[in-house]
């Protein structure tokens, strides 16, 4: 039926003719958009500008609709996916490999210009490689995962550096059975000093070196990379690439693999104020994809010793509060709001 179809609808030009030849002569009767594919392809024109057929592309729409970097994408600017920063990508990515059983090229991706190009890419990659996991997310975790970097001989020095802390500062420290460091879970606390670290280790104690810090690889390799070997850290890479966003996943999967809670500071820098800064992207993604409870904290007068920009560190008290646990309910977009509030909840000062 698809030969003599074929052979009905030969149109003129020597390279589609002898695709037309090519694929009557290919076997097996196979699927219209095999045919229309092998054609456009030996034809010289990418099968992706076809015009995708309505089902994927109402499916598609139905997909980027439920989720917020879905729906930045769906207006159709050229340059939605290019501004998405890479946990918004991944989140993305994930959700349309995981409906179509596909893996997308990130820059294939990144070209696209529209919702009708993506669905016309999802048919191709569903054409060329129809065997990918329903889950992409468990398929990476399922590989091997990163080594925790554990502390070295630095750890000793480490430790009286948080001693002298602990004793300098008075810290204060309320709401400890709230943190559970025998379990993985992401301790989820303001940023505004170099104290902040050494403020937690203190008010973790005797089992702080449980504790993993995810760090920017950008800042502290270059200027505090000496500090590294005293705790456990993952290196945790900033700015819009896909795969940097995969292994940042992965690195948090390890930590919870070996039962270790992680430290993250949702703002991504220090504060220059001392006020909670907006949060970035990706609290919400790795509660909710890797089942972790978060544990809002809030340090207070770290600020006031050792503010960012300043050489030398002044002196004062520091308070470090621990609130109940919380986890991201199914779908819920505004779980990084509830954590947020949480944490401002447990300042002693005027709330912001």
């Amino acid at each position: 039926m698809a030969r003599a179809h074929v052979r009905r609808c030969r149109p003129e030009g020597s390279r589609l003719e002898a695709g037309f030849r090519a694929t009557a002569a290919a076997g097996p009767p196979v699927r219209r958009l095999d045919v229309r594919s092998r054609l456009w392809h030996i034809a010289g024109r990418p099968f992706s500008l076809m015009t995708s057929p309505a089902p994927t592309l109402a499916r598609l729409q139905n997909v980027l609709a439920a989720s917020r970097a879905g729906r930045v994408v769906a207006t159709g600017d050229p340059a939605a996916f290019a501004r998405l920063d890479s946990i918004s990508k991944l989140e993305l990515l994930l959700e349309v490999e995981s409906t179509f059983g596909v893996e997308l090229p990130e820059g294939r991706v990144a070209g696209l210009r529209g919702v009708t190009e993506l669905a016309a890419l999802i048919d191709e990659q569903r054409a060329a490689s129809p065997a990918v996991p329903a889950d992409p997310l468990q398929s990476w975790l399922r590989e091997p995962l990163p080594v925790v970097r554990r502390p070295d001989w630095r750890a000793w020095p480490m430790a009286l550096l948080v001693t002298a802390v602990r004793w300098r500062y008075r810290v204060r420290v309320q709401g400890r059975e709230h943190l559970n460091l025998r379990a993985p879970c992401l301790v989820c606390a303001n940023h505004s000093s170099h104290l902040d670290g050494l403020a937690l280790l203190a008010a973790a104690r005797p089992d702080g070196n449980r504790m993993v810090f995810a760090v920017a690889k950008d800042y502290f390799y270059r200027r505090a990379g000496w500090c590294v070997g005293a705790v456990s850290v993952v290196w945790w890479a900033r700015g819009g690439d896909v795969a940097a966003a995969r292994e940042n996943l992965r690195q948090v999967a390890a930590c919870r693999a070996t039962g270790r809670p992680v430290v993250f500071f949702p703002e991504g820098t220090r504060s220059p104020t001392g006020e909670l800064q907006p949060f970035r992207e990706g609290l919400e993604f790795l509660a909710s994809r890797l089942d972790l409870p978060v544990v809002p904290c809030w340090i207070e007068g770290a600020y006031a010793a050792l503010p960012k920009g300043a050489t030398w560190p002044r002196g004062g008290r520091i308070s470090v509060s621990f609130g109940p646990a919380l986890r991201a309910r199914a779908g819920e977009e505004g779980f990084a709001a509830r954590v947020r509030a949480a944490m401002l909840s447990l300042r002693s000062g005027p709330r912001a």
